[in-house]
This record gives structure tokens, C-alpha cells and sequence, in this order.
């Protein structure tokens, strides 16, 4: 789940809805005004809602009905009570149907934004401990059990022979282990992006060695899949200033999604080149790095959401995934002063272009 700062304001006092909108506007949520229980729940289940902030006395559907109603069909989504008629009878009613907290009026500003937080961080700490769940029970395990299966297999303990596939097992088992260490860096790449503690270590990098190490890196993929991987840049392409391994980790994430897209015996090409500051969209001379794969391709009305965090997109149906590769990819690209940018032909090809700035040219003599 997704903490995306969305808060529904549930009042019938219009301007009380409204100066709460306000105030959490100027905070960075995302506020929404509904004027009655019935209006509040319909939006609630048109468009997702992390917060619901909801009045407790309403004419058409009083707040504890709005809680429990909010409880059974979004218990995913958080409520926290504010009403003028403040009791303790009132109070131990709201938290009995699963309120998350509980504000009386008049209150604060600060009263108010304190509780908004909590509920985001209480989300927050809730999502992170559900991916963690996720990544150990799945996407953890099973490449862990391939490993410690395949280990087994390599040598016969009792014969003391190695097995006559011992080479392609090995294989496999490198293939996974580096399924496993993409999962953690991505899951710890983005903890450090939530938290606001990315920090890049730039130093001069080549990119085309970069991209010879993670061609090795997934050979045991590619030949698992029969998939070619080629390489096509000059070999003089200038240096970048980089953080490597943030990098490498965002160019690995393009290029596995090409993989797993893309049909057996296919040809997944990466290119890079240097465009001048008129051709690239950064506005000033810049390193294009393009991977290209054929396969089902990315549906229009999927293509502006490929980089949403934990983005799990109709078409990846069937295929491993957190949903967190691609935002991670947006993410250090940025970070570098550079962009990312998807084209895709459903049933033909998908293109992910990555940008990155180069240093001016001196000028000569």
C-alpha cells in the first residue's frame, strides 16, 4: 500500500471542511472537503483515501456509523474523529469502532497537524513492515530455496563426484542470489527516499563499464531465457560524475524489466550515446542511455504510471516484482540531475531512455 498523503475532510460545516482543507494543503496533503457522512463514504469509494478526517454529529449519517462504515469496507484507511461535543462516552464510542485518534473542537493547528502525522507515520510503519513481510515470505524465499536446492545437488556427498551439470547449477544459483540482493537494494533504496536520507557519493564513472558488468551480471538471466544482450556505444563515451552503485542499481532495474518482458530468444539491445544540449530534455548536453526490448509493450493508459511507487500495472500480471524498481530508477535519476523516459508499441517494443548530464565542453583555444 501506497502512503500517498490523500486526506478526506468529512464536516457539514462547510467552512470548517474547508479551513481544515486548507491548513492541510499548506502541509503538502492532498485534502478533499465532503459536507456529509453519505458524501464523504460515495468519495471514499470512488478514489482512495489514507486519512478520513470525520465529524462526529452529521444530520444524515452520524460519524460513528461513518467509522464503522469506513472500517468494514476501507480498513486500510485510517480515521481520525474531530466533534464539538466532546465526551468521554463519545470518545470510548469512536475508538470502539476503530478510530484512530480523536480531536475536540476548537482545536489547534498544531493539535491537528500532530494527528494527521501520526496517522501517516502509523501507515508508513505499517507498509514498510508489510513489504518486509512480503519480500521474506515470496520474493525472498523462493529464489533462497532455489539456491540452497541446486546447492545440494552440485556435489553427490556419497560418491564424492561433482554432478555433471554442476557448472549450469552454479549458474542458477548466481542468477538468484542477485535476484536477492536487487530486492534488498531496491527495498533500502527506497526506505532512504522516504526518509529523505538519499545521498549521492559522486565520483568520475564509465558508463560502458557499467554496462559490461551488469551484462555479466545478468548472463545466467539472459541464458536462462535464451535472450541476447548487445551492447552498442562508442568507446570513448566521456565520464560522468555518478554515484556507481545508485547508478548501477537503476540501469540494473531497466534492463531485468527487459528481461522478464521480453519472449524467449529475443534480442534486448543497449545503447548509449552523447546528445547535444539542444536534443536532450535536460536542456544541456547530456549521456542517453537506451534499453530496448521487444514483447507485450506498456498499454497507453499504463505508460504514466510505470514509475509509481509499488506500480503493479496490468500488464506485469504473472511476472516477479515488488513494484518498486522503476520508481527507484526515477528516483536516483533525479537525484543526478537527470530524467528517465518510456516509449512503448503494445506487442512490438518498449524503450526506456535514461538522461544524464554531462559536464560543458571546454572551449577551445
Amino acid at each position: 500500500m501506497a502512503v500517498s498523503k490523500r486526506v478526506l475532510v468529512i464536516d457539514d460545516e462547510k467552512r470548517m471542511a474547508g479551513s481544515v482543507c486548507q491548513v492541510l494543503s499548506r502541509e503538502g496533503y492532498h485534502a478533499v472537503a465532503s459536507h456529509s457522512g453519505r458524501e464523504g463514504l460515495e468519495r471514499l469509494d470512488e478514489q482512495p483515501f489514507d486519512v478520513v478526517l470525520t465529524d462526529l454529529r452529521m444530520p444524515d449519517l452520524d460519524g460513528i456509523e461513518v467509522l464503522r462504515q469506513i472500517h468494514e469496507r476501507h480498513p486500510e484507511t485510517l480515521a481520525i474523529v474531530m466533534t464539538a461535543h466532546a465526551s468521554t462516552e463519545s470518545a470510548i464510542e469512536a475508538i470502539h469502532h476503530a478510530a484512530f485518534d480523536y480531536i475536540p473542537k476548537p482545536f489547534e493547528i498544531e493539535q491537528l497537524l500532530s494527528a494527521v502525522a501520526r496517522a501517516f507515520r502509523c501507515l508508513e510503519t505499517e507498509r514498510l513492515r508489510s513489504d518486509m513481510m512480503s519480500m521474506i515470505s515470496h520474493d525472498i524465499k523462493v529464489p533462497l530455496t532455489s539456491i540452497i536446492g541446486y546447492t545440494s545437488l552440485i556435489r553427490d556427498r556419497r560418491r564424492g563426484e561433482w554432478h555433471p551439470r554442476a557448472e549450469g547449477f552454479l549458474d542458477i544459483i548466481a542468477s538468484n542470489a542477485n535476484k536477492i540482493l536487487a530486492l534488498i537494494d531496491n527495498y533500502l533504496t527506497t526506505c532512504k527516499i522516504e526518509t529523505g536520507r538519499l545521498e549521492l557519493v559522486r565520483r568520475p564513472t564509465r558508463v560502458i563499464d557499467l554496462l559490461f558488468e551488469m551484462e555479466a551480471m545478468l548472463a545466467p538471466e539472459a541464458a536462462k531465457r535464451h535472450t541476447r544482450m548487445v551492447i552498442d556505444c562508442p568507446g570513448d563515451l566521456p565520464e560522468i560524475l555518478a554515484d556507481e552503485n545508485l547508478l548501477f542499481r537503476a540501469m540494473s532495474n531497466v534492463a531485468n524489466n527487459a528481461l522478464q518482458y521480453s519472449p524467449p530468444n529475443a534480442q534486448i539491445t543497449l545503447r548509449a550515446q552523447v546528445l547535444p544540449a539542444e536534443e536532450a530534455p535536460l536542456g544541456v548536453r547530456a549521456l542517453a542511455l537506451v534499453i530496448e526490448n521487444p514483447g507485450p509493450g506498456i498499454p497507453p493508459d499504463e505508460l504514466p504510471h510505470v514509475f509509481d511507487r509499488y506500480s503493479r500495472l496490468g500488464s506485469s500480471r504473472g511476472i516477479e516484482g515488488t513494484g518498486i524498481g522503476l520508481f527507484v530508477v526515477k528516483t536516483v535519476l533525479e537525484a543526478h540531475g537527470g530524467a528517465v523516459r518510456v516509449e512503448s508499441q503494445p506487442g512490438v517494443t518498449t524503450r526506456f531512455t535514461l538522461y544524464l548530464p554531462l559536464k560543458p565542453e571546454k572551449p577551445s583555444a
